[in-house]
This record gives structure tokens, C-alpha cells and sequence, in this order.
């Protein structure tokens, strides 16, 4: 039970960090190589606001995602708005990596290079499940990445914010013709985006610690779950991350401790190699048609 309970909890994470990746991916066709250093950003400032400012949880996450929110919207204005038709050139690429750079130089003078011990909500009680001691932190991590999903989903489904959504993730230039305006679209998803990495930074920050090198520890765990579940794929963020936690914790069972990402990675390879598009992709999904659900 313990060993599911952590797998699902690290994988729900893993989930919101891919679901932020594909929120950008489905409306600009390009991939945000500094999701990895907003993460970090969201973890270290809700950690200062804990430790320094003294402030409760739930109001240090807050603040984080209000953080993240205005940093997300300064990558895009900068290193992307300018750019053009993103998916004619690859200066993104260029412009995004270094934008991340100069994000984590920042916090590396900011916060200092030592990891920090992030504390648990409700400070780390614990609560007897079937004979195991399962955290009440791991069983938020699972109930918000649950809650976020759907509510998404909902805005996306069934509002007109969605609608414009998936116009500007379908046809972009069409869009523009109905009156949509895609450049806002694109700016608001950034935003949540944003908003999202913060959240998944808070949360999984006091099983990681907090540091400004979660960028690539936690960062490429973020890619990993997204290529799994699909680019592009909302509800396939939520299989490839489930999954990725699920093999850590069975890695993690029969394997040295330093091949547990090894042996994650590997199965990234494989579904990359032979499912593309994702899990998702597979025809027991879609009947045969191999093509990603775009939101």
C-alpha cells in the first residue's frame, strides 16, 4: 500500500508538471524547454515564503502561482511573442533554453546552491491505511493533481475560453479569422501554465527538497511524462505521468537506487520508438487513428 500510495503521489505530480507542458504544446506547436526552471522558481519562492516570511502554506503557494503567473508571461513576451509563425523556425528553441539559464543563474544567486528542506502539510502527519503509514501530503498530491485535471477538462470542454482554446490549437490562423485573438489565447496558457508548475513545484518539493537544481531533476521527469502521455495530450499528461510513477517505485523495488531513472528513461525511449504519439496513440485507444488529442 505504501509503496502504490508514493508511486501514484509522485505521479500525479509528474502529471500536472506534463498537463502544463501540453497546455503550451497544443496552442503554439512548441515545447517550453524552461517549464523545468519555472517549476524550481514555484518550489524555492513558496519555500522562502514558508521559511523567511513565516507565512502558511496555502497562502505561500498562492503566492507562488502569482509568481509564476507574471514570470511566465515575461518568457513569453520575451523569448517567444516576437518570433513569428513558431512553427516555420526554431528560434524558440534558442530563446526558451536561454531563458531557463538565466533563470536558474538567478536563483542559484538568490537562494544559494544548498538544497533546502521543504516541510509537509500538516506537518508530515501520517495516517494508518490497511496496515501502512501513509502521509496525508502524498494523499493531497494525488486529491489536487485529481481536482486541477478536471477542472480543466470543464474550462476547456465547456466554456468559451475553451472553445477559443482548441480553435487556436486546431486551426491558428483560421481562428484569427473568427475574431479570436491567439496571441492573448496563447499568452493565458502560458499564465496557467505557470500556474500549474508552481503547484506541482510546492507539492513534490518536500520529497525532493528544494533547490535550484530541481530544473533538471524534476524538470526532465516533466518532458518525460509528457512524451509518454502524448505531446499535446491534456488527458494523456495524466497516463504517461501515472505511469512514469508507477515505474520509479517498481524500479526503485528491484534495481540499484542510481539506475531508477535509468530504468524510467528507458521506457520513455521505448513508447517514443514505438507509440510516437504516446500511450494514447495505440490503437486499443483510438480504434487505428494515430493522431493526439490536441486538448
Amino acid at each position: 500500500m505504501q509503496e502504490i500510495v508514493t508511486a501514484l503521489a509522485n505521479g500525479s505530480i509528474y502529471a500536472l508538471m506534463a498537463l502544463a507542458i501540453g497546455i503550451i504544446y497544443s496552442t503554439t506547436q512548441i515545447i517550453n524547454f524552461a517549464h523545468g526552471s519555472v517549476i524550481m522558481i514555484g518550489a524555492m519562492s513558496s519555500y522562502w515564503l514558508l521559511s523567511f516570511a513565516q507565512m502558511n502554506f496555502i497562502t505561500a503557494m498562492l503566492l507562488a502561482v502569482l509568481i509564476n503567473i507574471v514570470l511566465s508571461i515575461v518568457i513569453y513576451k520575451v523569448s517567444v511573442e516576437k518570433l513569428g509563425d513558431l512553427t516555420n523556425n526554431s528560434r524558440w528553441i534558442v530563446t526558451l533554453f536561454g531563458a531557463g539559464i538565466i533563470i536558474d543563474n538567478t536563483a542559484r544567486i538568490l537562494f544559494g546552491t544548498e538544497p533546502k528542506a521543504y516541510p509537509y502539510l500538516f506537518d508530515g502527519k501520517v495516517i494508518p491505511i490497511f496496515g501502512s503509514k501513509i502521509m496525508v501530503h502524498e494523499i493531497m498530491m494525488i486529491l489536487v493533481a485529481v481536482v486541477i485535471g478536471i477542472v480543466y477538462q470543464i474550462v476547456i470542454q465547456k466554456t468559451n475560453f475553451g472553445r477559443a482554446v482548441r480553435a487556436v490549437s486546431f486551426r491558428p490562423d483560421t481562428s484569427r479569422l473568427m475574431g479570436i485573438r491567439s496571441n492573448h489565447i496563447v499568452l493565458i496558457c502560458f499564465a496557467i501554465s505557470g500556474a500549474v508548475a508552481a503547484i506541482s513545484g510546492a507539492l513534490i518539493a518536500p520529497i525532493t527538497f528544494a533547490s535550484y537544481t530541481m530544473t533538471y531533476s524534476i524538470g526532465i521527469k516533466a518532458f518525460a511524462a509528457a512524451l509518454i502521455g502524448g505531446l499535446g495530450n491534456t488527458k494523456g499528461a495524466f497516463i504517461g505521468g501515472i505511469s512514469l510513477g508507477l515505474i520509479e517505485e517498481i524500479a526503485n523495488m528491484v534495481v540499484p537506487g542510481g539506475l531508477k531513472d535509468a530504468i524510467s528513461f528507458l521506457i520513455m525511449i521505448i513508447v517514443i520508438i514505438v507509440l510516437p504519439g504516446g500511450i494514447l496513440s495505440a490503437k486499443l485507444f483510438n480504434k487505428g487513428e494515430l493522431n493526439a488529442e490536441k486538448v
